[in-house]
């Protein structure tokens, strides 16, 4: 308890008023361009570091695993085994996702037993932070006792401070623990007093009935224990998780660190409101990465903590998924402050794009355009991988989507992660600005995007051939502008589609121009990602392509899923015994 005191009394609130206007003033005011949200992260960032140009944090992934008692009423589409599953699984090569977002940040991972029902004390690497071997049934009494509570709150603290002291500035926390959402809307239905019915989610995808079930079972467990609303600590009690508990002692612990931490999902986002009702001053070390949409309790527990997601992806995972790209995008945002707070720099100029020899059909005519459909076998294919990676179905929400619709137009299951990305700047006839300049300069070579510049004067078949060669040789094409006219988006949406590369509208006004063409030409639908405001809900307004190198960063988390995972069946976790993955996940033995 004497740690936890300490550690609440260390908390204290960052001046980011200077960082604010600062960032206001270089970002916005100089360069035109609204940021949202984006600059609010940013502005907090500098504030909780207290330095004005600090460097992309060094970041730990801290999956806290535990099993809880409430599994016995079979609220979980998965086995309570899985838990310990999963964990060991985690501490492979290419395990589970957070494996695979460890490896994207890159972060290291670290793996620790809260209390999974299982004898753990010979596992390799593994955190040993054991606090019982699960939880009690919340329905039938107390989930833990007061002490637990606190050891599991201090023990998230202790590894805070470890992370302190390795020099990390940011914390992804996650967790792994069956029927652990069952548990984290059980805690925002008492702290923000709502009902079952408003906070309780499908979790690991499960059927309707078992979804009534749920809602029912959290009900009873509310009812049995009538948790102390206002008393942090007491929600854990009666109603928490030992990896809960230990997340909400991470989030406080980095708080008095000043070390950023970025939610993840329904589950962390929980764990916030447990450490924000015993310390309200953490959540100024807190951001809020992505919006579930299936989890119905992370929406209520955002608003009562004054944060707004970066991202809506669809993501029902709490392993770092989400928030390792919404830190990639904070690195980036870190980049273009950099290159444009002090005097504009002088930036070398945007490559010229290669030329090569076309077939006359490709470049010529307006209506001779080849887009190929994409391959459906290797896009079933792809989705059979997804489905059988070790993880609840399509838990992986718009990421999966991405991988299989890359697979479709590349013919290619698993496309390198490291494949190549390039912006085409469109352009009407204007120069770039110093500072617009500067910002796409910082951005594409933080993240070894080619850009090439398609000035107005070269005519359409030029364009073409440009575009096409460009989208040869990169797999992923940013297409961006700055005043150029409609038929020059379409002349090179097209040619990046006949060459097989996946099309991000990389600003408002070419995603505007890209949706009308895909209405004309349906073929076009397949080669085009979406991202305002499918994807990134920060109100950003950027030109040429800014939008598109921010959004590649979903793109690239969906192929390190794809190639940094394990099935099932490498992974020997159990699969779906209920919900949209029973009979589509297969073990074989």
């Amino acid at each position: 308890m004497k740690l936890l005191q300490k550690t609440i009394a260390a908390i204290t609130v960052p001046d980011d008023t200077l960082a604010r206007r600062r960032v206001t003033a270089a970002l916005c005011t100089r360069s035109g361009i609204h940021f949202g949200q984006l600059g609010d992260a940013l502005a907090r960032y500098i504030a909780l570091t207290g330095e004005l140009h600090p460097a992309p944090p060094q970041t730990s992934v801290v999956i806290s695993c535990a099993d809880h008692g409430v599994a016995a009423e079979s609220v979980s589409a998965y086995p309570p085994e899985t838990t310990l599953n999963m964990m060991c699984n985690y501490l492979m090569a290419r395990g589970g996702a957070a494996n695979a977002v460890a490896n994207y940040v890159p972060a290291r991972l670290c793996v620790a037993d809260l209390g999974v029902n299982a004898d753990t004390a010979g596992i390799p690497d593994l955190l040993h932070r054991s606090i019982a071997r699960g939880t009690a049934n919340m329905t039938k009494g107390a989930a833990m006792t007061h002490a637990q509570a606190i050891q599991a709150i201090e023990t998230g603290i202790g590894l805070a401070a470890d992370c302190a002291a390795r020099g990390d500035r940011c914390i992804l926390p996650g967790e792994m623990g069956i029927s652990n959402t069952t548990s984290s809307a059980a805690i925002t239905a008492a702290i923000l007093r709502l009902t079952p019915e408003e906070v309780t989610g499908r979790g690991a995808n499960i059927s309707d009935e078992r979804l009534r079930h749920k809602v029912e079972i959290v009900r009873r467990a509310l009812a049995v224990n009538q948790p102390n609303p206002q008393d942090g600590i007491d929600v854990l009690v009666k109603v928490g998780g030992f990896e809960l508990g230990c997340i909400a002692g991470i989030i406080l612990g980095a708080a008095a660190h000043r070390i950023l931490v970025v939610l993840d999902g329904a589950n962390t986002t929980s764990a916030a409101l447990i450490a924000h009702a015993i310390a309200p001053n953490c959540v100024h070390a807190l951001l809020a990465s992505h919006a579930s949409l299936t989890e119905h309790s992370q929406p209520h527990a955002l608003r009562h903590l004054g944060l707004t997601p970066m991202l809506r992806l669809d993501i029902r995972l709490s392993e770092a998924a989400g928030s390792s790209i919404a830190l990639r995008i904070l690195g980036l945002m870190l980049r273009a402050w950099a290159a444009t707070d002090a005097s504009p720099r002088c930036c070398e100029p945007f490559l010229l794009p290669p030329h090569r020899t076309l077939p006359a059909s490709s470049a010529t005519g307006e209506n001779t355009y080849d887009i190929p459909a994409p391959d459906r076998t290797v896009m079933d294919a792809a989705q059979y991988r997804l489905d059988n990676l070790a993880k609840p179905i399509h838990s992986l929400g718009f990421l999966e989507h991405i991988a299989v619709q890359l697979a479709g137009i590349t013919g290619k299951i698993r496309l390198p992660s490291n494949s190549r990305a390039a912006l085409c700047l469109l352009s009407g006839g204007e120069e770039l600005p110093a500072e617009l300049h500067a910002i796409i300069s910082a951005m594409t070579a933080a993240r070894d995007i080619d850009v090439y510049p398609l000035p107005a004067t070269i005519d359409r078949a030029e364009r073409h051939t440009a575009v096409h060669a460009v989208a040869a040789d990169h797999p992923l094409l940013i297409l961006g502008s700055m005043g150029s006219d409609a038929a020059a988006v379409h002349t090179a949406l097209c040619a990046a589609a006949e060459s097989g590369a996946l099309l991000l509208p990389g600003d408002a006004a070419t995603d505007h121009v890209v949706r009308e063409y895909c209405v004309t030409i349906p073929s076009l639908t397949h080669y085009v990602l979406h991202l305002l405001p499918e994807m990134i809900t920060t109100e950003i307004d950027a030109p040429a392509g800014i939008v598109g190198i921010l959004g590649l960063e979903i793109v690239r988390a969906a192929l390190h899923i794809m190639n940094d995972m394990k099935t099932f069946t490498e992974a020997e976790v159990a699969v779906a015994i209920d919900g949209a993955g029973a009979g589509r996940q297969v073990r074989e033995e």
